[in-house]
């Protein structure tokens, strides 16, 4: 499946494919964006089992001054950021890479919640523009088929998505598909 976006807020336009694995799920996408005023890219993987629990996320991050990539590992053990261990991620299921609506995805189609219920999640969020990695509570409440309403910390969006639970519009504008198929 196939999407791109386009976000006033941060000034980027994305395609992005999603691909089911002999496992599990990729999600992949380009984005084009500013990044420290400049003009800039990022290319990102994120790799799910078969329950669309993270294994694995990489972003390549590039400017004309900038080239760098942040890769994570996750297992039920242990997640990993750049090779590192990192404890303060134990309770986290799912990444949520700041500059792309593609991973609210993850705790959509995972959760299987139905139409009035909530549920919550924790994700390794990692942040932009700064790429540091934290562990975000989230909340996800299934307000009609293709309706959720997503809160974490202040934020606090409605979310439209397509039957497979991709983003069509994230709140106001933030995201909004260009071409959903």
């Amino acid at each position: 499946m196939n999407i791109s976006w386009t976000s006033q807020e941060l000034s980027s336009t994305e395609s992005f494919v999603l691909r089911r694995t002999e496992d599990g799920w990729s999600l992949a996408g380009e984005v084009a964006l500013l990044i420290g005023g400049r003009p800039g890219r990022i290319e990102y993987e994120v790799v799910t089992d078969e329950r669309w629990r993270t294994r694995s996320a990489e972003a390549h991050i590039t400017t004309d001054v900038l080239e760098t990539s942040v890769v994570i590992e996750a297992s039920d053990e242990l997640w990993r950021v750049d090779g590192e261990p990192r404890h303060d991620l134990a309770r986290c299921v799912d990444v949520d890479l700041g500059w792309t609506p593609a991973t609210n995805t993850l705790p959509m189609r995972r959760l299987g919640i139905g139409v009035g219920e909530t549920a919550h999640t924790t994700a390794a969020w990692l942040r932009f523009p700064d790429l540091r990695v934290e562990a975000s509570d989230q909340e996800y409440s299934r307000q009609g088929e293709n309706l959720w309403r997503y809160r974490s910390g202040s934020a606090d969006y409605l979310i439209e998505t397509t039957p497979e639970m991709l983003v069509r519009r994230y709140g106001e504008d933030l995201w909004v598909a260009d071409t959903p198929e």
